[in-house]
């Protein structure tokens, strides 16, 4: 693939094995699941699934001092604090790829 890189994650033993017996079932091997991973990403700016909890009565427990930020961005965001606004979406795209360089 002309201008690729390698990309490399650790991940547990039983995740890597358990992912590939089940990507196999559908043809699939790990880079090529990888790949349209994040082929995905770059195609919807976003993350291809849906992320929250399957058990939504015992959530992760988080650092006071975490719960603290989030609480005070919230707190932020609801009196218009600290908060950038743009006309669009590629506005602020462009904003945060210009942070990025």
């Amino acid at each position: 693939m002309k201008n690729s890189v390698l990309v490399q994650a650790k991940v547990p033993i039983e995740v890597k094995e358990t992912s590939e017996q089940i990507l196999n079932d559908f043809g699939l091997d790990l880079s090529t699941a990888i790949r349209m991973f994040l082929f995905k990403v770059k195609q919807t700016r976003s993350v291809p699934f849906s992320i929250g909890y399957e058990n939504s009565d015992n959530p992760p427990k988080v650092s006071k001092e975490f719960s603290d930020y989030l609480l005070s961005t919230l707190k932020d965001i609801e009196q218009d604090k600290n908060i950038l606004h743009f006309a669009d979406n590629e506005e602020g795209l462009h904003y945060l790829e210009k942070l990025m360089k």
